[in-house]
């Protein structure tokens, strides 16, 4: 069961993709192909010849529009042809059949469907003029067939009731079936655009707001958080850490090697922080941390970050390479204001570079 909800989504998903309107062309005149070569044989078994030979062509013309419809290519030469076949059917239908057929639901039901297709359609200009062109000729086609009903002097008006009404509740729901399909298309279609538009939204965002490199915030989004940790009652910690000797790794090593560095660094920090604080590429090597909970607490994190970079041997390419990192950390109640906990914290950081690198420094 759920294997079939998987095909049939992946479906919809490629009749709502930009390729889809082909598919969606195709899957009409399949099912125009159908319903054209049940009437030729219906109309052919009455002996309806007029109908017969028509409902011949359209299955002939529905056909090759189904093996000559590829990449969207005079798209609108084949919607003008679905709709200019409607009404010839119906118009006919309605000179030697009659109206209570109900064959007019064909021009009817198609309205919304040639809207639906040709807004969809990039290859159809001005698909609002179009549609509506079309919509008012199937309106005027659905009166002209009424009006015909009125003066028509057929000679197949002898057929038993019964026929009459199995052949107008065909159409009926052959018509209600048209309209639940393409219902279920546009619903199918408009999930299909909000899920592109929010893969769209999401990866504007992290080109907004993340280092491409580390996959870390950038330095732009995390002063979004500094209000709300301003605000809370809660404690928290500032944290600048910068990679000892990183100009040594690059000039030794090379960039890309001195780039492997850095993301496994980035790696190591973020891992540890998890959930309880936000991680920042300031600049450079340098990462911020703005880091939830107590100073002991934070500084007990900042140890096992200390810890984990010493023992992490970097791999890139046939080098394999040892860093460490210096960090300052000051607490919420260093300073009011997160621009001085960041400077307090850079200053700290100083002092470790001074003082022989490859620690943390929590006071100066």
């Amino acid at each position: 069961m759920a294997g079939i909800k998987k095909l049939a989504v992946d479906f919809l998903n490629s009749m709502s993709s930009e390729e889809g309107n082909a598919i969606r062309y195709r899957i009409i005149y399949a099912f125009c192909v159908v319903v054209h070569a049940f009437y030729a044989i219906l109309f052919a078994c009455v002996g309806i010849r007029e109908l017969m030979l028509f409902n011949i062509a359209s299955t002939i013309m529905y056909l090759t529009g189904m093996l000559c419809i590829r990449n969207n290519r005079l798209t609108l030469m084949w919607l003008c042809l679905l709709s200019a076949e409607i009404m010839a059917h119906e118009i006919l239908c309605g000179m030697l059949l009659g109206f209570k057929y109900e064959f007019s639901l064909y021009s009817l039901s198609i309205i919304p469907v040639t809207f639906f297709i040709s807004f969809l359609d990039p290859r159809i200009k001005h698909p609002f003029v179009i549609s509506s062109i079309l919509a008012v000729l199937n309106f005027l086609c659905v009166v002209a067939s009424l009006d015909t009903d009125y003066i028509h002097t057929s000679p197949y008006d002898e057929f038993p009731r019964l026929f009459v009404m199995s052949v107008s509740r065909f159409n009926i729901i052959i018509a209600v079936m048209i309209l639940i399909s393409f219902s279920v298309m546009f619903i199918s279609k408009i999930n299909y655009d909000f899920k592109v538009l929010k893969e769209n939204n999401d990866a504007l965002d992290r080109l907004a707001n993340y280092d491409q490199l580390t996959g870390l915030r950038n330095r732009n989004h995390i002063r979004d958080f500094f209000e709300l940790y301003i605000k809370s009652t809660d404690p928290y910690c500032v944290i600048l850490g910068d990679i000892d000797d990183f100009k040594r790794v690059n000039d030794t090593f090379g960039h890309t090697a001195g780039d492997d560095v850095l993301k496994a660094v980035s790696s190591i920090i973020r891992d540890a922080v998890g959930d309880n604080g936000v991680v920042c590429r300031w600049g450079g090597e340098e990462i911020l941390i703005l880091l939830k909970g107590s100073t002991d607490k934070c500084i007990g994190v900042n140890e096992d970050i200390l810890q984990r970079i010493r023992n992490k041997t970097v791999e890139s390419g046939k080098y394999r390479i040892n860093v460490t990192m210096t960090f300052g950390l000051c607490d919420y109640g260093d300073a009011m204001d997160i621009e001085k906990l960041i400077s307090l914290a850079d200053k700290r950081l100083y002092i470790g570079k001074k003082n022989g690198k490859n620690r943390i420094v929590t006071h100066g």
